[in-house]
């Protein structure tokens, strides 16, 4: 089968459209409608429903096209490893949560870097369930994330764990406060960043859900940089704020009271079969020595 019968299906399934999809793979309609035709009579299966309105995967195309994406990204893999032979032994590809990357990640990343220069490595930022979901797909060795994943057949590794922190610029009001209950965080208008999972439960308890606040913001070191401005007060985790603790930008205000905020995880996910290759396993370890201690669970 050519690989760019699976490639027209990707793109119009992704498009919607013969015509959009001929024009992005530079080929006329009647090429893609061939391609299809070809595809689905090798199949055995009609992979999509088309009229004069729309395009959309049948039942079978949605059983079908996580496969396709498997063959094409090999593809793309095997085709960068032929290319990158001269400069480079192998490949790691990682999936890390967007804070984990500058917050607890930087020293592994610079280090082993320095030490395996002929490991090509590809760090991919995004949310835990679109992480996992691409640990799933085979398109990543190694998953950086703050959800347990539900299917049991990966080998899971508790690295590290740490506590929610209040924090306010020096100039702040709220700096001259010892501490701060929490039941009186609903009168603080503060920079938000959704944490989801047990910290969103916490925060449910605390805040009705349709509470607005100053800034809603999906980049939590961003507003690292806003509180440091003096833009407001924030409740990050220790790792994104510490930093900035350190040098004396951002203060910090104890929460006290009930229920105080839950224990912070973060994880390495990794495919069993993933774990016989040697870059994975040296990315473990390097992040063991850099206190990321791979503990499983």
């Amino acid at each position: 089968m050519d690989i760019e019968v699976l490639k027209t299906m990707q793109i119009l399934t992704q498009t919607k459209s013969f015509s959009k999809t001929a024009e992005i793979q530079n080929i006329v309609q009647s090429t893609v409608s061939a391609r299809i035709a070809e595809l689905e009579k090798t199949l055995g299966q009609k992979l999509f429903i088309r009229d004069n309105q729309r395009v959309v995967l049948t039942q079978s195309g949605l059983m079908f096209l996580p496969y396709a994406q498997h063959i094409l990204e090999d593809f793309e893999n095997g085709k960068a490893l032929l290319n990158s032979a001269a400069l480079f032994d192998d490949r790691l590809v990682i999936g890390n949560v967007y804070s984990a990357m500058p917050n607890l990640l930087l020293p592994v990343y610079r280090e082993y870097l320095r030490c395996f220069p002929r490991i090509s490595v590809k760090a991919v930022a995004g949310h835990s369930t679109d992480i996992l979901q691409s640990l799933v797909d085979g398109i990543i060795d190694i998953a950086i994330v703050y959800q347990l994943p539900r299917i049991r057949r990966f080998t899971t590794f508790l690295c590290n764990e740490e506590d929610f922190v209040l924090i306010c610029p020096p100039g702040d009001p709220l700096a001259n406060q010892v501490e701060m209950p929490v039941k009186d965080l609903a009168k603080i208008d503060f920079l938000f960043h959704n944490w989801g999972g047990a910290f969103s439960d916490w925060i449910a308890q605390l805040l009705p859900g349709t509470r607005w606040f100053h800034a809603n913001i999906g980049n939590p070191s961003f507003i690292v940089s806003l509180v440091e401005d003096g833009a407001g007060s924030a409740i990050l985790t220790r790792s994104t704020v510490q930093k900035a603790l350190n040098r004396n930008s951002v203060i910090e205000i104890p929460l006290t009271g009930s229920p105080l905020p839950p224990r912070w995880q973060t994880y390495a996910v990794v495919h069993p079969k993933r774990l016989s290759r040697q870059p994975v396993r040296d990315w473990l370890d390097m992040m063991s020595k850099h206190g990321l201690a791979a503990v499983p669970i």
